[in-house]
């Protein structure tokens, strides 16, 4: 397999086009907001004229779709439903089959127009809305009537287009309680879908997808739990929930976490000693305000998240990132306590750091509440996120009840260690199987240090032996600071292995931060 780096500095564009499209409402704002009008604006998008095909036109297609589902529960309009089927209808014509049969948004490839393909994003951020509209009516029987059997359909759709396809492909990765996706290697010649064409050779082919990406298919499985109830799609969503939550940095009594980091071995360039792709918290697009949504999202269905990583996260927001100022708001990045703000790029697109009010806690601080509504002038308006916010999330005071689940819920544990001056610390693989190679992987901030590498016993109280010791040179912003460990689970004096579960901890700037493993 050919194998293709991305640094940060080069990252730029790619990142842009890759996860978070910030797509206006481009019309001119009618007089009386309908669900006609609405459907017009939305549909007359001239990005999906531009974009007709592809990814491209799955993140133009998907921004906005939340609006329908969202004025119904806002106002009790069926119009809404109405034109919501409408939409999803308009996208669903859109499929394409591929050479397996499976249907997709198949189109350009972002990062390499000269292939076509249909990307796990592309399919989970379009399906993830058809399929708030058929757990909102599969809910409520009053709905089901009109609209179960147009509800069924697309959670047939869904099932079998989207995670289904993703399986039959080869395209999913589990390592004991974790589990990732990985992109897909196979590639079309444009307009023709009679064939895979080409392979691994082409850009970006074989890399765990960041965790933005893992998380729409998780939330595309959390709504397909939701609508059949089978533990297959909630395992799913646990799986890539729990990976995301144990790569968390903690201090402070707040989360920080990197838009990517490596799941697999594929994910590292062994002959450049460094990862496939750039780790850090981008530095001006917050790709955490949308990662948060999907973590309430987990959260409410009781998967991986407990009330405390929820104070955590708006500690991170309000306490780190807010300047304090209900006048004068803004916002710094997460990592700011390591990372000096800066001005981006001239030519990078970008105009400001990626510090922004994280809206998906909406449900649950006042404060948070309070921020967001200085976005209105609380007048009439035909804004549908003020009309939500007023008829919907005010009505309910703050708390942290979970929306849809009841009783008590148990989450996995994850024992957090703090230590500032790492941003990643991870064994690939979690589980090592007898006779192969695991690789410790760190990388560190600005600061430079000796670095111990240890195996601890399971429950972190006695040291079973010391593995490697380095100097440690701090990275910032890029892959200086990266330091990967080769182990074949032996110990270096007497070639012994000793099967069991294990904590690997890395020891740097007087702190430490530990990682579960398991020798088979």
């Amino acid at each position: 397999m050919k194998t293709l780096h991305f640094s940060l500095k080069n990252a730029v564009i790619f990142l842009m086009l890759c996860c978070c499209f910030t797509v206006q409402i481009y019309a001119q704002q009618p007089q009386t907001l309908t669900a006609k009008s609405y459907y017009d604006r939305i549909s007359g998008n001239p990005n999906l004229e531009k974009n007709p095909k592809g990814e491209s036109f799955c993140w133009h297609a998907a921004s906005g779709m939340g609006t329908f589902v969202n004025m119904y529960e806002a106002t009790g309009d069926k119009s809404w439903l109405d034109y919501g089927i409408k939409y999803y209808d308009l996208l669903v014509s859109n499929l394409d089959s591929g050479p397996d049969g499976y249907k997709g948004w198949i189109g350009p490839y972002m990062y390499d127009t000269q292939y076509w393909c249909d990307v796990h994003v592309g399919d989970a951020i379009l399906w993830r809305g058809i399929l708030d509209f058929a757990v909102l009516v599969l809910n409520e029987k009053s709905l089901k009537a009109d609209y179960g059997k147009k509800a069924r359909e697309y959670v047939g759709l869904a099932r079998k287009h989207c995670v289904e396809k993703w399986d039959k492909r080869g395209t999913w990765f589990e390592d004991g309680p974790y589990g990732a996706y990985v992109s897909y290697d196979k590639y079309l010649d444009p307009g023709d879908l009679s064939g895979w064409k080409h392979g691994a050779e082409v850009n970006g082919s074989n890399l765990s997808l960041p965790f933005n990406k893992q998380n729409d298919m998780a939330q595309v499985c959390i709504l397909l739990y939701r609508i059949t109830g089978e533990d297959f799609y909630r395992d799913r969503a646990e799986k890539i929930f729990s990976r995301m939550k144990r790569c968390f940095q903690y201090f402070g009594n707040h989360y920080v976490w990197n838009y990517w980091e490596p799941f697999g071995l594929w994910d590292i360039d062994r002959e450049n000693n460094k990862p496939r792709h750039w780790v850090g918290v981008h530095p001006y697009r917050n790709y955490q305000a949308g990662e948060v949504d999907q973590i309430v999202d987990a959260y409410h269905t009781g998967i991986v998240f407990d009330e405390t990583d929820i104070r955590r996260i708006i500690n991170t927001n309000l306490k780190i990132m807010w300047n304090g100022d209900m006048e004068h708001p803004r916002f710094r990045n997460s990592n700011i306590t390591h990372v000096p703000e800066k001005k981006p790029p001239e030519g990078s697109g970008y105009t400001s750091s990626a510090g922004t009010l994280w809206t998906g806690l909406l449900d649950f601080d006042q404060t948070v509440r309070d921020l967001y509504a200085l976005r209105f002038d609380g007048s009439e308006t035909n804004d549908p996120s003020q009309i939500y916010f007023e008829q919907v999330i005010r009505k309910t005071p703050p708390d942290f009840r979970r929306k849809y689940v009841k009783g008590t819920v148990r989450v996995p544990a994850v024992e957090f260690t703090e230590c500032p001056d790492l941003n990643m610390a991870v064994v690939i693989p979690h589980i090592i199987p007898k006779g192969t190679e695991a690789l410790i992987v760190c990388k560190s901030w600005s600061a430079a240090d000796t670095l111990e590498i240890a195996l601890y016993s399971k429950d972190g109280a006695r040291k079973v032996r010391t593995l490697n010791t380095t100097y440690l040179e701090g990275g910032g912003d890029g892959l200086a600071g990266i330091y990967i460990f080769p182990w074949d689970r032996t110990d270096s004096k007497n070639g012994k292995v000793f099967p069991g579960d294990y904590r690997v901890r890395w020891t740097f700037c007087d702190s430490y931060r530990e990682y579960p493993v398991t020798l088979k």
